[in-house]
């Protein structure tokens, strides 16, 4: 399946793109972004095929950003979704009051009055989520008003993604940084979503920037990656990324080649927030790398896992 074919979201009625916009940095928090340029971007993102977008009331700016885009542009099978718990001012709330007024005010920022995916976000322990009538009881009820149609969890610990499934609550999961030529931790899980009929989209496929172009010790300076991964993580990149140089391959192409390859995934985020870097992401998601390449990268992916395995 190529990176612009629909594909069904676990048991969803939802057929996202495999490629879609996450628009974190839509709304300025890593950088300065104009509503001219998320505009711009997002009108490019449609052209090029891309048929989803994800935001969250965490990523600054971003929903208030999009929602003024979608005023303006025909994007009529784009599907979105967005978040409840990590609005900054009723941070790691998941009470149904609390769940309700975010997103009664992402659809006044995005101007809809349904999402087509709605996810409990960043929750620092799985119980307020989970309790009676709060956290995910508080989303059914939600769908039961019309006011979306699947739910899901986004949250690093793959653990609670686990818990979430085996509890029957979620229609799709929302791992991150998991799952990427440095980092698999996360196909356990990605497999046992896919047993349960949930979707999986995965988001920071490039490690929040790690395994952008450029040495991966220049994005260290900029970014507090040590705050984020292990030193193993780091030397993992460092190591991929002396790997591709020696081949003239970049590593941030082979790696979106490689997460888009896995059945596991339905849907993978890519971060843009710029007409140039929407260009860059499908350009890497839809041109292959050279074979030789390719075969070796893999080779090298299941030497690494074996070392890692338990004896």
């Amino acid at each position: 399946m190529r990176a612009l074919d629909q594909r069904q979201l676990g048991n969803t009625d939802l057929r996202p793109t495999r490629l879609a916009l996450g628009a974190a940095h839509m709304g300025g928090l890593a950088h300065p972004i104009t509503p001219a340029e998320a505009r711009d971007t997002i009108e490019r993102t449609y052209a090029l095929g891309i048929r989803h977008l994800d935001t969250s009331p965490l990523y600054g700016r971003s929903q208030e950003f999009v929602g003024l885009a979608l005023q303006d542009l025909q994007l009529p099978d784009l599907t979105i979704s967005t978040k409840v718990g990590s609005h900054p001012e009723r941070k790691s709330s998941y009470t149904a009051e609390d769940i309700r007024w975010s997103l009664d005010d992402s659809s006044r920022l995005l101007g809809r009055d349904r999402f087509d995916l709605v996810l409990i976000h960043d929750p620092p322990e799985m119980a307020p989520v989970m309790a009676n009538g709060d956290g995910f009881d508080a989303l059914d009820a939600l769908r039961n008003e019309g006011r979306l149609g699947a739910i899901g969890l986004g949250v690093r610990n793959l653990n609670f993604h686990r818990e979430a499934i085996d509890a029957g609550r979620v229609d799709a999961i929302l791992p991150y940084a998991d799952y990427n030529l440095v980092r698999r931790t996360a196909v356990p899980l990605m497999k046992h979503a896919k047993a349960n009929g949930v979707g999986v989209i995965l988001g920071s496929p490039q490690m929040q920037g790690l395994l952008e172009p450029g040495a991966p010790m220049i994005a260290m300076k900029i970014r507090a990656y040590r705050d984020w991964y292990s030193p193993e993580d780091i030397q993992g990149a460092l190591d991929w990324y002396t790997w591709c140089r020696e081949r003239d391959v970049d590593l941030r192409h082979l790696n979106m080649q490689f997460v888009l390859a896995t059945d596991d995934v339905d849907v993978v985020l890519t971060g843009a927030a710029s007409v140039y870097e929407i260009e860059a992401d499908v350009e890497e998601a839809t041109e292959p790398v050279p074979d030789d390449v390719w075969a070796e990268a893999l080779d090298r992916v299941a030497e690494l896992d074996d070392r890692s395995s338990p004896a």
